[in-house]
């Protein structure tokens, strides 16, 4: 014979008591992580990640490094980057000419850097910085004159900067650049000291002699 199905209910709970439990615990999380002492809240705009060189921010162009070979153009898989038509005076030649130079439409890039590492002549570069805001969406197409200057970098005017450590113990620990300065100066000083004992022990001042030849 087949076996029977026993359908089993669920007791209903009460709904405003399950609110009630849900919020309870939801502020015992926040007052967990908020007494924390390592938390890594980042107080923007009051502080700023310091990044290292070679993040890819925001591009610039060199112009007069450009040799109009349109690789840029040709590899952005977004299709942020084209090509402007723009007469020059051509040193070499003596003479104006018409050449093609890249713009960049922020609407579009996606920051992957393929245009900067093709550039045969490294006519582009990443700034380390990206935190820019702008108020239309027509600013963020960048004219050939906009695209030669670098962004100005508001968070290091108005902020701190910080970066982040892993500590094994504690996890991700943020770091003010006070701080780190302090723990760079601390093992030089160290190295230092210990430079400088070995060279005594290495060089011992000599003896001094008397008159009487005896010494002391």
């Amino acid at each position: 014979m087949p076996a029977k199905v026993a359908l089993k209910r669920n007791p209903k709970k009460n709904p405003l008591g399950r609110v009630f439990v849900g919020n309870i615990g939801a502020l015992a999380i926040g007052l967990k992580y908020f007494l924390d002492p390592n938390r890594i809240t980042l107080l923007y705009p009051h502080e700023y990640i310091k990044l290292r060189q070679g993040y890819r921010g925001f591009i610039v162009l060199i112009q007069d490094k450009c040799i109009s070979c349109s690789s840029c153009a040709r590899i952005c898989p977004a299709r942020a980057m084209k090509m402007l038509s723009v007469k020059v005076f051509d040193k070499r030649l003596k003479k104006e000419m018409v050449k093609k130079f890249p713009v960049i439409n922020y609407n579009r890039c996606i920051f992957c850097g393929y245009c900067v590492d093709v550039c045969p002549a490294e006519a582009l570069y990443h700034v380390p910085y990206h935190d820019l805001v702008y108020m239309n969406m027509q600013d963020m197409i960048l004219s050939l004159e906009n695209f030669q200057k670098e962004p100005e970098n508001v968070s290091a005017k108005e902020g701190i900067p910080v970066r982040y450590v892993f500590d094994e113990k504690r996890g991700l620990v943020k770091i003010k650049q006070e701080e780190e300065k302090k723990e760079i100066s601390q093992p030089v000083e160290q190295t230092k000291q210990q430079e400088g004992a070995k060279q005594q022990a290495n060089n011992p001042e000599p003896k001094s002699v008397n008159k009487g030849g005896v010494n002391q």
